[in-house]
């Protein structure tokens, strides 16, 4: 088996202005509206073609009346990124990362725009929780062009 050697590699060809991994995030205060039990809430829109690296959420203030616990994933799995757990203050357990040995991994590509939600799985509550994500936007680069490098 050969191996062909990349010249011109790095960041040639690569704009300087190309879209970076950005960190989305938002505070959802349950103070502000009444939630009950199996309710969800769309928290982070998600255009088409990204690449959730990391999702994860923060309970900002513990649950003082209420027995709500929440889960944080989408549409198609409502907890993709942290299983349903009773909202006390600190950050929740994210799911395990590619590679290891638990068949949960959190992170996730979607090919159609979507949202990433909090579902509230069991009772009312008045928890303020921040959501954060890691996103990379996959849309389209590289579609339209030309090889930028050389293989010898």
């Amino acid at each position: 088996m050969a191996t062909w050697t990349v010249t011109g590699g790095g960041s040639t060809g690569h704009s300087a202005s190309a879209p970076t991994v950005k960190v989305y995030s938002e505070i959802v205060d349950f103070d502000e509206f009444t939630i009950t039990a199996g309710d969800t809430v769309q928290v982070i829109e998600l255009p088409a073609n990204s690449l959730v690296l990391y999702a994860g959420m923060d309970v900002l203030s513990a649950t003082s009346s209420g027995s709500g616990t929440l889960a944080l994933g989408d549409g198609d799995d409502p907890d993709r990124y942290v299983s349903a757990s009773t909202a006390g203050a600190g950050m929740e357990a994210t799911r395990e990362r590619a590679g290891a040995s638990s068949a949960a991994v959190g992170y996730n590509y979607y090919a159609a725009a979507d949202t990433i939600d909090l579902l509230n799985a069991t009772a009312t509550l008045d928890a303020k929780v921040r959501v954060f994500a890691v996103v990379a936007d996959c849309d389209g680069h590289g579609d339209n062009e030309s090889q930028n490098v050389t293989f010898a």
